[in-house]
């Protein structure tokens, strides 16, 4: 749970002594509060400034709607901050700096690479060997002799390895951008870091 933030008010007005004032102020659940330091909540629902002897000097009507507004945006962009310098610090944590992350993300494209170079090897084979067994089918066509049975069954065989393979290498295609993607922000805020 967020805890709201303790505000102190603005410097006391002409006719309150300094350092002796206290604030009243009605709580959600409608009973009276009386403290030494404001908080949010009260702020937006308005309060009394008070003497050390309980009487009051002046009231503060509810912060206006732009007033809550311009708080809550205020809180936001803390909170915003907040969560960015945590990721800042676990940037740093993984990375030595911006060339550390470039290294990172380099090894694992020439992984990516390398299986990709893999599965064209796989894929030039399986090509070669599906070749070999439509020219023995061709050659039954021009004797006049049917394709033997296992024959057509290679050819599909292979057709449908090449197609599982071609399916792999375009995987591995866009695992190569997903890594970029994912690298630039990384590298991006680790040289602002850097150059700050």
């Amino acid at each position: 749970m967020l805890a709201l933030p303790v505000l102190t008010p603005a410097a006391p007005k002409q006719n309150e002594p300094a350092g002796e004032v206290m604030y009243r102020y009605t709580k959600p659940d409608g009973t009276l509060a009386v403290s030494a330091t404001l908080n949010e909540q009260a702020i937006h629902a308005g309060y009394q400034v008070l003497d050390h002897n309980g009487r009051v000097l002046r009231r503060e009507p509810p912060a206006p709607p732009e007033e809550q507004a311009r708080r809550r945006q205020a809180m936001a962009a803390e909170q915003q901050a907040q969560r960015q310098a945590e990721r800042d610090k676990e940037l740093e944590r993984l990375y030595a700096g911006p060339e550390d992350a470039v290294r990172a993300r380099e090894r694992q494209i020439e992984a990516l690479e390398l299986r990709i170079s893999y599965a064209t090897n796989t894929l030039a084979q399986l090509e070669e060997k599906r070749d070999q067994e439509v020219s023995l089918a061709a050659r039954a066509e021009r004797a006049g002799r049917p394709v033997p049975e296992g024959t057509r069954q290679a050819i599909e065989e292979y057709q449908r390895r090449m197609a599982h393979v071609r399916q792999e290498i375009a995987g591995y295609e866009k695992d190569k951008q997903a890594v970029r993607e994912q690298y630039a922000p990384i590298i991006e805020r680790l040289e602002e870091l850097a150059g700050s």
